[in-house]
């Protein structure tokens, strides 16, 4: 149904059909292109929720803009100002540049400082080892604890968005640290 939908959605590079949907559980991201008109989509949406007896939340709602700058600025100051910006729902969340949305994990945006995507999860790390120093572990045991949290705290994330230079340098520097006792 989402296919045939009346709307182009995102052309992706060497591939066929375009992205319009991503669902995942009770997530679902829609993408629409600059020139799309959102009725379309939810045209699907209300058929999708009269067969499903779900719901949309609109209040949990994001919307990120993509595009060239131009359209971005536009349509966010004028979301913002408005609450209106074509068709789209009222009472969304917009992101503007350098503002994360998270998507399925992902905290995607335009011209995001990945940095500060990052913070929390070496925090995390950090405290994590901090708290496992405490115990007294073989070097073998330190191998299997940089496996379980450095490999648990960090590979998601840097599967689904990259991972910045400083932020494996610091990682690197906390597992050196922890491994060899400071």
């Amino acid at each position: 149904m989402i296919r045939s939908a009346d709307f182009a959605g995102l052309k992706v590079p060497e591939t066929r059909e375009s992205l319009k949907a991503i669902l995942f559980a009770d997530d679902t991201t829609a993408f629409l292109s600059e020139n799309d008109d959102f009725r379309a989509l939810q045209r699907v949406i209300d058929v999708w929720c009269s067969a499903s007896k779900a719901r949309f939340n609109i209040t949990k709602t994001e919307i990120l803009p993509i595009g060239s700058a131009e359209h971005r600025a536009r349509m966010t100051t004028t979301y913002r100002q408005t609450g209106e910006w074509m068709e789209y729902p009222r009472g969304a969340k917009i992101a503007g540049d350098g503002e994360p949305v998270r998507i399925l994990g992902a905290h995607l945006g335009n011209n995001v400082n990945q940095r500060l995507i990052w913070r929390a999860n070496l925090e995390k790390l950090r405290t994590a080892l901090e708290r496992w120093k405490k115990g007294r572990a073989t070097i073998t045991g330190k191998a299997l604890v940089m496996q379980m949290m450095a490999g648990g705290v960090t590979q998601f994330l840097a599967s689904v968005q990259r991972m910045p230079e400083e932020a494996v340098k610091e990682a690197n520097a906390m597992i050196r640290k922890y491994i060899w006792d400071d």
